[in-house]
This record gives C-alpha cells, sequence and structure tokens, in this order.
C-alpha cells in the first residue's frame, strides 16, 4: 500500500479527526439554563461529560468518564438530533463505540461496540468522520484506511448496516458532512484534493454519486489534503444559498462551494451539485482541520492545529464568499483539532489535543448588541484528560 499524506498527525498517534463540522445540537435556547458537551480522549480511550452555562458558555465537569473500548483511539464523534445517542467513532480498533446519553448530560457505553462493516467481503479500516442526517434515521462513517462509507441505520443506540455497506469512494477519505435539509453527502479525499458528493435514499440510505463528483478543492490558490467539512444555509433578504465549506490543512486555506438546491440559471436542477464560490479558496492560518458553521449560517469557524488558533469568517448570505472579522483569530491551547457550537450558536468549543484542554468562546457583538462573529474568550481552559480528540454538543 502506497504511503499517505495524514493532515492530522500529533507528536503521540495519529488522529484523524470528525469535525462535524455542524453536527452538533442543543435542546436549550440561549440566555440562561444549562447544556451538555461530551469529549472524547485518547490517552485514557473515554468519553467524558461536562456543564455547559449558556447564560456565559463556561464548562464544568460532571459525572464519570465511559470507555470507548479497548484499543479504541477515538477520533470523531457526534450525537443524534434527539440528543440521546453518541457514538464514537474508533480509529485503533476499527468500530464505533455507542453510548446513551443520560438526561443529566452523562452517558453510559452501550456493549458490544459495533464494527465499521458487518460485510465480509469488504474491510471498512481506520473510521474517520462521522456524520448523521437531520432526521437522525443513518449514521456515516468515513473509512479513511479503506476508502470507503459505511452506512448504519439508528434506533436508539442500535445501528444496522445498510445494504451494499461499505460504499466506495475516492482515496483517504478524512472528513464527512450532511446537508441538514437535504438529502446531500460530501466527503473530502486528502489524497487527491477532492470532494465526492452523493445522495442518499431516504429510505435505504444507500449512496448514488452526483453528477460532477469528484469535485476539486482547487480555485485560485491550491487547496490540499483537504479534511473537515461543513454546511452553512445562509439568507439575506430575497437572497439565500446553501454553501459547503472545506478545510485545506495542507494549503493552509478554505475552499467555499455553492450546493444546488434550487433551480436557477447557473443551476439546472436542484441536484447537490457542487460549484465553486467566486475566490474560492480564502486563507485561513496554518493547519485548519476542523470547520464548523454557525446555526444561523452567518460566521463560519476554522480551527487551524498548526497555528493554534481559531480564524472566523462572514459567510456572505447570497455569494457564499468568506470576509473575515475583525479581530479574523483568537489563540487556543495547544494543537486545536475539533470544534463545535450548540444550536444557539453563541458559544464556540475546541478541544486542544497538544494541552489537554477545552478553550470556550463567546460570540462578540457591536454596541448595538447585534453579533460580528469575531470570538471573545468566555473563560480560561478547562483540562481534560489526555489526548482530547474529538467534542460533541446536547
Amino acid at each position: 500500500m502506497p504511503m499517505r499524506l495524514r493532515a492530522w498527525v500529533t507528536v503521540w498517534v495519529v488522529a484523524s479527526l470528525g469535525v462535524w463540522t455542524g453536527c452538533s445540537s442543543s435542546s436549550s435556547s440561549g440566555g440562561g439554563g444549562t447544556g451538555d458537551l461530551l469529549v472524547a480522549t485518547q490517552s485514557d480511550m473515554s468519553v467524558s461529560s461536562f456543564q455547559v452555562d449558556l447564560g456565559t458558555g463556561k464548562l464544568s465537569a460532571q459525572g464519570t468518564s465511559a470507555t470507548t473500548g479497548m484499543g479504541s483511539v477515538p477520533s470523531a464523534m457526534v450525537i443524534t438530533p434527539d440528543g440521546n445517542s453518541a457514538f464514537v467513532a474508533n480509529g485503533g480498533s476499527n468500530d464505533i463505540a455507542r453510548f446513551m446519553v443520560n438526561s443529566d448530560g452523562t452517558v453510559t457505553g452501550v456493549t458490544p461496540n459495533q464494527p465499521a462493516t458487518m460485510n465480509p467481503m469488504i474491510l471498512a479500516l481506520d473510521p474517520t468522520s462521522l456524520a448523521v442526517d437531520s432526521g437522525g434515521k443513518f449514521l456515516f462513517v468515513a473509512n479513511q484506511g479503506s476508502d470507503n462509507i459505511s452506512i448504519f441505520s439508528i434506533s436508539g443506540t442500535t445501528l444496522t448496516e445498510v445494504a451494499g455497506s461499505p460504499f466506495p469512494t475516492d482515496p483517504d477519505p478524512a472528513g464527512i458532512a450532511v446537508a441538514p435539509s437535504n438529502n446531500f453527502v460530501y466527503v473530502s479525499n486528502s489524497i487527491n484534493g477532492t470532494v465526492s458528493a452523493y445522495t442518499f435514499d431516504s429510505t435505504t440510505g444507500a449512496l448514488a454519486a452526483i453528477p460532477g463528483s469528484p469535485y476539486t478543492t482547487t480555485g485560485t490558490a491550491p487547496g490540499i489534503a483537504p479534511a473537515g467539512l461543513a454546511v452553512a444555509a445562509a439568507s439575506s433578504g430575497n437572497a439565500s444559498g446553501t454553501f459547503l465549506y472545506v478545510a485545506n490543512s495542507g494549503s493552509s486555506n478554505v475552499s467555499a462551494f455553492a450546493i444546488c438546491t434550487t433551480i436557477t440559471t447557473t443551476c439546472l436542477a436542484a441536484d447537490g451539485s457542487l460549484t465553486q464560490v467566486t475566490g474560492s479558496p480564502f486563507s485561513a492560518q496554518p493547519g485548519p482541520v476542523a470547520i464548523v458553521a454557525a446555526p444561523s449560517g452567518e460566521f463560519l469557524y476554522v480551527a487551524d492545529k498548526q497555528a493554534n488558533q481559531i480564524s472566523s469568517y462572514k459567510i456572505g448570505a447570497a455569494t457564499g464568499v468568506l470576509t473575515p472579522t475583525s479581530p479574523a483569530n483568537i489563540s487556543t491551547g495547544l494543537n486545536p483539532v475539533s470544534i463545535a457550537m450548540p444550536s444557539s450558536g453563541q458559544f464556540v468549543y475546541v478541544t486542544n489535543i497538544g494541552s489537554a484542554s477545552i478553550s470556550a468562546y463567546t460570540i462578540a457583538t457591536d454596541t448595538k448588541g447585534t453579533p460580528t462573529g469575531a470570538l471573545k474568550l468566555a473563560d480560561k481552559p478547562l483540562l481534560t484528560a489526555g489526548q482530547p480528540a474529538a467534542v460533541a454538543l446536547k
């Protein structure tokens, strides 16, 4: 097997990072109350729970951790839209750890772990990134080591692999995302610098390639080693758009695509096909690996692993063009690798795999109280177990 470029190598292990990059959810509205944040850590191979103060964004530890399994090396995590189940991709053991999310935010492990595939004819190696559709019906898993995508139907914490899974994709799938209002799935492929695009059957979960797929991430500058993905739905007056953003870890920029969801003069079929946004890719700080869009579709946040920063952008509602906020960056801990927001859109959380911590931020506002998209610290970093690799919000 040829040597592969791994965009997320840490000083300890290969840490392929699921982003979700927009896959977090919260049942609480902003302004008060509490929420829950889960973190998967690699040194002790476990998931820990933290309480979120929805008034300030501050975190506090709660409950005890639950194991992801012997030799698991957790790399990505997602919580179902109903907030009752969580799934963790284990690159070391080639399986998916399953958890019940309790009413107090703690988690209870469900055994045994689900193998990344039950298909005896096809391997599914190094599950790297996870995504769940908005209805909570299917779990999509990018298997970076075997160049395919596993798909499972979801019933509580029970996963049942769908017919035809795993489905082949382009080499080295690194990130995966599902459009929130459509049956579209997008996968970043780090070796050839492309994004594969699919539709999925709402009944069976089966994938079908979208015409034109895969799409190159190159624009006015190269897009190299694409990693995390995020889908943003933006609107401004009568203009609206749905956009896909790709963190290119090797070229320190972000590719932007318009997703065809409505028939226009430039979009002849609402088929999920992609068109490069003018000016794409947009500059980021060194080593962007994880990315999340605000639920409002107004802002985009990128964790820049090598720079130890978050880059923040304003999304052009009609165009998808990215404009840096002011200030455009804020410092994190060492090696930020995973990023998430609650559905209220008030806060941003990032796990720092190099300094074993979670950084918490609030969205700045102007003198009229309107969000500017820039970030400011909500609290000092909260220490975790070693090598926190993935974060998700309930």
